[in-house]
């Protein structure tokens, strides 16, 4: 428990920090002043200003943030800030992009910690060799076994076996073709892929090896940004699953899964703790992006209206939006929190 709750606090420390620093940075180079770079929150336990910036160390360290001048409601520590330094004077493009800094900072940081894994460790990459298969499953009556190479899928030979897979997926309740390469010769199959209530798809049943695959420093880098792009359409296709009534919302982790999971990580060692990091810094940047109140993308949505209608909308009439949308996210993080807690006590 105190692992999970220790790797939880390490894993979105980083990730926050190296959010907020997105913004931070872009917001000194679009000359808004920071009020504000703070690590953790609650009471303060350490502080100094600088250029006009409050840096702080805050009691409990789980997140970060950054207060710009001018984005919110003004307060007594914008009074003595120049009108040209709050955030509400800039042109469109540079809220725009001081926005985007962030949720771009935790996708660089997803490429440079994959692009060291890759290098160091080599990265999980899945191959096409079957790894098991499960008992009873339509894989077993249809033949299939362990160690053999999945060559094609209803017709479809790719060489990434996940595409393979995805047809699969696709054919559930279909008498589909397989084959596979078994002691060097091909042998052809045909099974039936089972409906699967939780996941929305088709299965039969077998598992694919995973292998890492070590790449030089330049080539790692494209590793690294190959991973990053691979996490991220996973992220946007479970997304289009969840507006489509395809997954429910029981299938996804809220606090309480993703401390359980950041435990699993960090007992597992470095490279499974540091694989995880990237992983929510990914998930982060990506689910930021979102056009929904609360989140970058939200104001990224009220500066694309502002660019078009020639003046920004009243920044209270934006924050009450903002504020609600706060409200709605908190209660579906609720939610998904009760589904983990009742998850843990299952097992």
């Amino acid at each position: 428990m105190i692992t999970s709750v220790l790797a939880f606090c390490f894993v979105f420390l980083v990730v926050a920090l190296a959010h907020e620093a997105g913004h931070f940075l872009w917001a000194k180079r679009a000359g808004i002043r920071v009020l504000e770079l703070g690590i953790g929150f609650g009471p303060r336990l350490f502080s100094f200003k600088k250029n006009g910036t409050v840096y702080s160390i805050n009691l409990f360290p789980v997140l970060a943030f950054v207060r710009l001048a001018g984005i919110d409601e003004e307060g007594a520590e914008e009074k003595d800030c120049p009108p040209e330094e709050r955030y509400s004077s800039k042109p469109p493009l540079e809220k725009f992009k001081s926005i985007c800094a962030g949720p771009i900072a935790n996708l660089v940081l997803g490429i440079l910690i994959f692009a060291f894994l890759s290098n160091v460790y080599g990265l999980p990459e899945t191959s096409s060799r079957i790894a098991s298969v499960s008992a009873g499953s339509p894989a077993a009556a249809a033949g299939i076994k362990p160690g053999d190479i999945l060559l094609s899928a209803d017709g479809l030979r790719d060489s990434n076996p996940l595409a393979m897979v995805n047809v699969i997926h696709k054919s559930a309740g279909k008498k589909i073709g397989i084959e596979v390469l078994r002691n060097g010769d091909p042998v052809k199959l045909a099974a039936i892929p089972k409906y699967d209530e939780r996941y929305k798809v088709g299965l039969l049943g077998f598992a694919l090896e995973v292998e890492r695959k070590k790449t030089g420093i330049l080539s790692s880098f494209w590793a690294g940004a190959k991973k990053t792009y691979e996490i991220s359409a996973g992220i946007l296709f479970i997304l289009g699953q969840l507006i489509t009534g395809k997954m429910s919302v029981a299938g996804l982790a809220g606090p309480l899964g993703i401390a359980q999971f950041s435990g699993q990580a960090a007992s597992q060692g470095f490279y499974s703790l540091m694989f995880f990091i990237g992983l929510i810094s990914v998930n982060l940047g990506i689910f930021n992006l979102l056009p929904l109140p609360a989140l970058d993308g939200g104001r990224l949505v009220f500066i694309l209206i502002e660019a078009v209608r020639g003046k920004p909308i009243p920044i209270e009439q934006e924050n009450k939006i903002h504020q609600w949308g706060l409200i709605a996210l908190l209660a579906l993080a609720a939610v998904v929190s009760v589904n983990d807690l009742f998850r843990i006590l299952k097992k």
